[in-house]
């Protein structure tokens, strides 16, 4: 569920990049990142790939240009999250080097911002199965969140649902199962939660898959597929892009344990958005 940091990710107070008393060079120009978010949205939406890789490559070389490095750290954070949903892992891997090189610079080794870029730098890893890598990220990821959980609830729950993934798939599967629920319990404060709190009861489905194999018995999983199916048919959830984007994700777990009628609502549903698009 993790999602890219946003523009708001990085109002950092008294950036010393942006300080000429420090003697740094101010930006001659700030990248438009709220822009360039809600196009990376569009152009993902409609699936236009190669468009999204160009127009990042493109802004990447605009912030270096006006030696805008908190807008540079924002389009490398993009990156990953994009890298990562069409698989391409070395171009991935070096956006994660590239972004988490700045921490220091930028003095966000500490802050939120700097959290949520090791949230998604430890996606990236995840993505690749590469769990080694991950996990310390998240773990210093989880350390910074929690000592600034206010107004940050949403990205908190992200990070133990994807640290949570991590150990599932290394079968620390009490301490994983302990974060979802911690997770869902941040969830349910947070308004139009609904798609992530429907990914986060799926997932769980892998500790019982871990635990028990191929052998499971499919009832025991009905609680799980009813939950996310609660969430899925909210009629809070505007049906857009970015739910057909998550619900893609659940169709083959409700095609896997037997629910075929449901996996098939879903696909239709995403067609129906796919054609409005």
């Amino acid at each position: 569920m993790s999602e890219p940091l946003r523009p708001e990710d990085y109002e950092e107070p008294n950036c010393v990049l942006c300080d000429p008393a420090l003697g740094r060079k101010v930006p001659a120009e700030r990248i438009p990142q709220q822009r360039i978010s809600a196009r990376l949205d569009e152009l993902m939406g409609k699936k236009e790939y190669g468009e999204a890789e160009m127009m990042l490559k493109n802004w990447v070389n605009e912030a270096e240009a006006y030696n805008d490095r908190q807008g540079l750290f924002f389009v490398l954070n993009e990156m990953m999250g994009y890298y990562r949903k069409v698989g391409k892992k070395a171009e991935g891997y070096a956006a994660v080097e590239r972004a988490l090189g700045m921490l220091t610079e930028l003095e966000y080794t500490d802050t939120v911002s700097g959290a949520t870029a090791l949230t998604n730098a430890g996606t990236v890893y995840t993505s690749f199965e590469d769990y080694a890598s991950a996990l310390p990220l998240f773990r210093r990821a989880k350390e910074i969140y929690e000592m600034h959980p206010q107004g940050n609830e949403y990205k908190l729950a992200g990070l133990y649902n994807n640290l949570a993934t991590s150990l599932t798939a290394t079968e620390s599967y009490e301490e994983a199962d302990a974060l979802y629920e911690k997770a869902l319990g941040l969830l349910e404060k947070v308004e139009n939660s609904e798609l992530e709190m429907a990914m986060i009861w799926l997932n769980r489905l892998d500790i019982l898959l871990g635990k028990e194999g191929d052998g499971l018995d499919e009832k025991k999983a009905d609680p799980c597929l009813e939950m996310a199916k609660k969430y899925l048919d909210s009629e809070n959830l505007e049906r857009n892009s970015y739910y057909a984007f998550m619900a893609d994700k659940c169709v083959g777990v409700y095609d896997y344990f037997g629910w075929f009628l449901y996996a098939q609502e879903l696909r239709e549903r995403i067609k129906e958005i796919d054609e409005r698009a």
